[in-house]
């Protein structure tokens, strides 16, 4: 029944307007803060932790914004994942940073796309993939059907999907190698306790993933970040270099590096980053666990 309500929310939203859709997001972020959910909660901690210095009750109106962006998120997921390549295209109300994309394809250079859970990444990702095809890791959604909906809207632009397997990493370092495009999302928390290393994000540690930076070392891929902010009527979509210590540095002070520049990419935009997921996790397990 959940996947039906699903299917059959994401084909009306798609009919809608985008600023529609959105203001029923808005709406969405509202009724799960009313029901004090997990998220709410998720994203109450999470702010506390981010921006101490903000009083508590600028704290507490960021969280319900974020929530509410969560929601904006969701319901562009209609138009997001049914929209044709001109209709992404039109979204799209401003460009930056494409040329960094051009240079690395003009050298045969593979590009390792490190897209964080920032403004609305699963459009970023289907943006790009116009530009450069793009392949990607996924993991099988916890509901039961929607397996099939979220294959078959990603890769409907010429995505390429793997496994989060050891296969699924070696088709990534191969697509590299081949001087191809992959997508990351870097603040993912890994299960397996050798896919990340704690390392500090907004002033906490916290576990984060590695495996974008192992892949640039041993491939000398070139590493940008992508972001597709939320603004009127569409997403600004923004692509910057990652700092070289990314590639360069070792494990941890690589992945700090990776973490400090998406602080800076969500400084403008704090609400639009996903604060109700549990970032501030860490593992092996130390200290205080926040979310207990």
């Amino acid at each position: 029944m959940t996947t039906i309500i699903i299917h059959l929310a994401l084909r009306i939203l798609s009919w809608l307007p985008l600023e529609v859709a959105r203001w029923l997001g808005r709406r969405l972020g509202d009724g799960v803060w009313l029901l004090n959910l997990r998220e709410k909660k998720s994203a109450l901690t999470n702010i506390r932790l981010a921006f101490p210095r903000l009083s508590d009750k600028e704290q507490y109106e960021l969280a319900k914004s974020s929530v509410r962006s969560a929601g904006e998120w969701f319901c562009e997921l209609g138009k997001v994942w049914a929209g044709s390549l001109d209709q992404l295209e039109a979204m799209a109300v401003t460009i930056q940073g494409l040329e960094l994309v051009e240079a690395a394809k003009a050298q045969s250079r593979g590009v390792i796309i490190l897209a964080p859970h920032l403004g609305n990444w699963e459009f970023a990702g289907l943006y790009l993939n116009k530009t450069l095809p793009l392949a990607c890791l996924y993991e099988p959604p916890n509901v039961a059907g929607l397996e099939s909906l979220m294959v078959s809207r990603r890769t409907r632009t010429g995505m390429s999907l793997y496994p989060t397997t050891a296969k699924g990493i070696v088709g990534l370092t191969r697509v590299l190698k081949a001087g191809g495009g992959i997508g990351i999302l870097p603040d993912q928390v890994p299960r397996d306790l050798s896919s990340g290393c704690n390392a500090e994000f907004m002033g906490h540690s916290c576990f984060t993933q590695t495996l974008g930076l192992k892949l640039a070392q041993r491939t000398g891929a070139a590493v940008l970040f992508l972001v597709a902010y939320r603004v009127p009527q569409g997403f600004s979509v923004h692509i910057t270099k990652a700092p070289e210590l990314v590639s360069t540095g070792d494990t941890t002070d690589a992945a700090t590096a990776m973490n400090k520049a998406i602080e800076e990419l969500l400084r403008d935009y704090p609400e639009q980053y996903q604060w109700t997921y549990k970032r501030f996790r860490v593992r092996p397990q130390q200290g205080v666990n926040h979310y207990h």
